[in-house]
């Protein structure tokens, strides 16, 4: 019976994540750090290129927020920084080459309807989270999401169908354990914003337990026009000798109008 659980569980893994691009995995562990011959994006604004990997040390140059730089090597050490340790990397700007703190380094750019996307993890106490700063016309703002882990990529999923929408952001929980979650947050992009949407999950508490939500958009196989659909599914083994599962599913149409989804589909259903 269990084996029938952990084959139903890689079958719903599958179909959470079906459709869905993966691109760089990135984490805050050193098999994660940026390699030579990358061309990575600034990620802090003013960032100071220094001629040694030390804070004290001379500074090159001034790097805004977007421009980039080719990675030539990182150094054996790191330097505390936004809550974790961060290697400097030797990198090479233009004719000049120096030294910049990893922690300064976007994960990746992101482009919706022409404006940049850049990403950061900090943590705070025990909590990881991912900071996104949006840059457009020279200036940019911030967002700060907790995250459940750092092990995640970064996609864009295109607007899936829905009217007036340019993309859709999401943040994919890559967990390399069963127990882990995985799932992820996503955003909505429209109008210059970037719209928070929600965390949806998929876990396996326990060999006779998971639970999985997802997001079935018009472009879906099983999609609806002008609809989201939202899907909350978990199975439960009762009892092994006697093959007892329980199963729930919950469903709810939502719309994108206004820059909300509604109606919210984290309300309680009254008893």
């Amino acid at each position: 019976m269990k084996a029938l659980f952990y084959i139903l569980s890689i079958f719903f893994f599958f179909f959470v994540s079906a459709g869905f691009s993966q691109m760089n995995t990135h984490c805050l562990e050193s098999k994660c750090d940026f390699q030579p011959g990358e061309q990575v994006f600034m990620f802090g604004n003013n960032v100071k290129l220094r001629s040694a990997p030390k804070i004290e040390s001379e500074v090159l140059e001034l790097l805004k927020i977007g421009e980039w730089v080719e990675i030539i090597e990182k150094t054996e050490f790191s330097w505390p920084y936004k809550g974790y340790d961060s290697p400097f990397y030797k990198v090479k700007y233009d004719t000049v080459e120096g030294y910049i703190l990893g922690g300064l380094l976007s994960l990746e750019r992101k482009t919706i309807a022409g404006n940049h996307y850049f990403f950061a993890f900090s943590k705070e106490g025990a909590r990881d989270f991912l900071n996104i700063r949006h840059l457009i016309l020279g200036k940019y703002s911030e967002q700060k999401i907790p995250l459940s882990h750092a092990y995640i990529s970064i996609d864009l999923l295109g607007n899936q169908g829905i009217y007036d929408l340019d993309d859709i952001l999401y943040i994919n929980y890559q967990a390399n354990t069963l127990s882990a979650e995985k799932g992820g947050i996503y955003f909505f992009a429209q109008d210059n914003a970037l719209h928070r949407i929600g965390q949806l999950s998929q876990v396996s508490k326990s060999a006779d337990f998971y639970q999985i939500e997802k997001f079935i958009f018009p472009k879906d196989e099983q999609g609806i026009p002008d609809t989201i659909l939202y899907l909350k599914q978990s199975n439960r083994i009762l009892d092994e000798s006697s093959e007892w599962v329980q199963n729930s599913v919950e469903t709810r149409k939502l719309r994108w109008m206004e820059g909300k989804l509604t109606p919210s589909f984290r309300e309680k259903h009254p008893n």
